[in-house]
């Protein structure tokens, strides 16, 4: 596994401007991207969207992302800069 690239996303979640990161990781066959809200892992998403893994474990207020408009957003920013 190869450490690609981080990336910031600044989205409104709960009237706040929260920042999460995003780190592209090369397992080789596959590009992953890890979905991070200060250091706690939420979600490993596909290039293509696919939701490969969700921390069901995070805090309730962190679920949130795991909601369709904010996958939209993260996918997006995946696709504009691969």
């Amino acid at each position: 596994m190869e450490n690609l690239m981080t990336q910031s996303i600044k989205m409104q979640l709960h009237g706040k401007k929260v920042e999460f990161q995003i780190k592209e990781k090369d397992h080789g066959d596959l590009v992953v991207y890890d979905i991070f809200r200060e250091e706690l892992f939420l979600m490993t998403i596909a290039k293509d969207g696919s939701i490969l893994f969700m921390n069901f474990d995070a805090p309730t207020a962190d679920k949130e992302v795991f909601k369709l408009s904010f996958l939209d957003r993260f996918i997006e920013k995946i696709k504009s800069v691969s």
